[in-house]
């Protein structure tokens, strides 16, 4: 449809889009519980560290695992380590996300294809989630929540049927059984989005009279996790620490509310809306070279509908439930990373019914393709999380925001060695929007600027605030 100079001049653009997401990695320093983490379990054994977060703070016990020793050890500078981690990061999203496309469409599009296919599904997520920062550049939180979605990704791509041999399928189910207890433990929003998902799938299974057994290992395992997460009794005291918890009706009044609000700003968001469009006229040659699609498109559009809301309430339900409010948006970044696909099948089932069908076969002019293409990597730069990264790189937040805290650090350092010296943190005058910060608007809190001060071996009533 476009000139192959036009082509390749955007799948150019396209990786560029992604570079400033690799640039932002450089200005990350660790935050509030990336120090706490790495301050308690100092000296700690595996074992002791795991029951002790398990009997006193939660049950995540897989995420819970890679707290201990985290980045900030791995090398004799803090900094080294822990702005590799958002780069994995990225990378494995992508690998996750491609090797879940492939046992898809069973090797049906392109090796090529499948690249343009999954960079852009990294860049709208990149795009749409709610909260960049804590998504990829906080240990912290992208290691709970980012990590749980690429093992997710995996999880489902090992449930795709293949066609190894009876060995080959059993070593296969061992290992999904084994990743399935893992992703439960990641934590709570995880386990609640594992169990819907098998009960949902075991039960289909049993209806269509295939074989179930693998179903009901794959739900036993990710129930005995959820066992282990709920019953842990850290909940109890992490719970006590927030108010109106446990209520069942305005957890789940809030998290329908939250479903419509957070559904609706991303189906609005120009650079879905842009994407779509471009998907158009490749519907009927991807629905007929991909096998599978058709059975696919036959779900009910209702209950098509009806996921990204249910999804988003999955998400929304536990942080309502065990604190009584949403907090930080870490969770609903988990919600923005399936609705993508979602929405896309939502489209893709609109688009062999109804009056959206007759747009699937309009080809445009080549010179209106140029014009989609063109506003697709300006939507993907120029809105949402693109403009804000770019906005933070070029307009010297990101910058500003390393000097302060690297300051902070070599502060502390200096405190560590000589027991007198008092440290004033500057606060961030203007925090960027795209590294996490608790700044800004709000106040810095003690317990973070505590447990910085014993990661570096300085005196806790040794810090304050400057100003206070």
């Amino acid at each position: 449809m476009i000139p192959r100079w036009l082509h390749r001049t955007f799948l150019a653009l396209l990786a560029c889009s992604l570079v400033k997401y690799v640039w932002l990695a450089t200005y990350t320093h660790p935050v509030a519980d990336d120090f706490c983490y790495a301050a308690k379990s100092h000296g700690l054994g595996l074992w002791q560290w795991s029951l002790g977060e398990w009997m006193s703070w939660n049950g995540r016990y897989a995420s819970n695992l890679l707290m201990i020793h985290g980045p900030l050890t791995w090398f004799k500078d803090p900094l080294t380590g822990y702005r590799l981690m958002p780069l994995a990061l990225l990378a494995l999203t992508f690998l996750s996300a491609w090797f879940l496309l492939r046992r898809l469409t069973r090797k049906a599009l392109s090796t090529a294809e499948e690249l343009l296919a999954v960079l852009i599904f990294l860049l709208l997520y990149l795009n749409l989630m709610p909260d960049l920062g804590e998504g990829f550049y906080w240990y912290t939180g992208a290691i709970t929540y980012q990590l749980g979605n690429i093992l997710l990704l995996l999880h489902l791509g090992l449930l795709v049927p293949g066609k190894q041999q009876e060995a080959g399928r059993f070593a296969g189910l061992l290992l999904n059984l084994l990743l399935a207890f893992i992703v439960v433990g990641m934590d709570e929003i995880h386990m609640l989005l594992m169990l819907g998902l098998h009960a949902v799938r075991t039960a289909w299974l049993i209806a269509q009279r295939k074989p179930a057994w693998p179903g009901l290992l794959l739900l036993l395992a990710s129930a005995c996790g959820a066992a282990l997460m709920y019953l842990a009794p850290g909940n109890a005291v992490r719970g006590a620490m927030f108010a109106d918890t446990h209520l069942l009706w305005h957890s789940v009044v809030m998290g329908a509310l939250q479903s419509v609000r957070f559904v609706g700003y991303w189906l609005l968001s120009p650079a879905l809306l842009i994407g779509g469009a471009l998907y158009l006229p490749l519907h009927k040659t991807f629905c007929a070279r991909v096998p599978g699609m058709k059975e696919l498109l036959r779900l009910p559009w209702w209950i098509a509908a009806l996921l990204p809301f249910l999804l988003v309430m999955a998400v929304t339900f536990p942080a309502y439930w065990s604190t009584g409010l949403l907090g930080q948006h870490r969770t609903i970044n988990v919600a923005c990373f399936f609705f993508i696909p979602l929405a896309w099948l939502n489209l893709a089932i609109w688009l062999e019914r109804g009056v959206l069908r007759r747009f699937a076969f309009r080809m445009p002019e080549s010179r209106i393709s140029g014009y989609g293409l063109v506003l697709f990597l300006l939507a993907l730069n120029a809105t949402g999380n693109g403009f804000a990264a770019n906005a933070d790189l070029f307009g010297g937040h990101a910058a500003a925001y390393d000097r302060v805290m690297g300051l902070r650090e070599e502060q502390l350092r200096e405190a560590a060695i000589n027991p007198s010296t008092t440290v004033s943190f500057i606060p961030q005058a203007k925090p960027p929007r795209t590294l996490p910060s608790y700044e800004g608007q709000y106040q810095l809190r003690d317990w973070m600027m505590q447990c910085e001060a014993r990661f570096y071996g300085a005196n806790p009533d040794q810090v304050d605030l400057a100003g206070e």
